[in-house]
């Protein structure tokens, strides 16, 4: 039988985190609109420092924060779950549906709200959890895929 990529995904930023990714897009823009409205009426080059500093801060957060969600990735096919994350250096592991023997899914009210949670997969091999995952879209339906092929392996 062919293996087949059943789920394919990355963790989603604003749907995990919504108040902070609205805070490193809302908090640079009204730093300048305060700034252009409020400000010295001289100019003061100190005051346009604050501005580019705190956007530089909560931009470049924002940047980095894209780099690591866009370089993490879950995979479920039919026969193994794969997880990749590294930007510069990469770990994947993977994990053979017929060795998973728990999968366990965490949510705080705001990812119950936006529909995402913590992934955990532990397998036989190793005590603790084999793949964490964080802000993974639908987990419930993960775990349902997870769940199906499993018990499919073991007829």
């Amino acid at each position: 039988m062919e293996e087949k990529v059943l789920y394919d995904s990355t963790p989603s930023m604003f749907r995990n985190s919504p108040i902070w990714f609205i805070m490193y897009v809302i908090v640079p823009i009204a730093s300048w609109i305060a700034l252009f409205m409020w400000g010295p009426q001289d100019k003061q080059t100190g005051f346009y420092v604050i501005g580019i500093t705190i956007s530089f801060i909560c931009w470049g957060s924002l940047f980095l924060w894209w780099l690591e969600v866009v370089n993490t990735g879950l995979k479920v096919s039919n026969e193994r779950i794969s997880f990749r994350k590294g930007i510069l250096s990469k770990n994947v592991r993977e994990v053979f549906l017929s060795d998973i023997r728990s999968v366990e899914i965490d949510q705080t009210i705001m990812q119950r709200i936006t529909g995402t949670g913590r992934l955990e997969i532990s397998s036989a091999a190793s005590s603790d959890a084999e793949i964490t995952i964080s802000g993974i879209p639908d987990a419930y339906e993960v775990k349902k895929i997870i769940d199906e092929h499993r018990r499919n392996r073991k007829k």
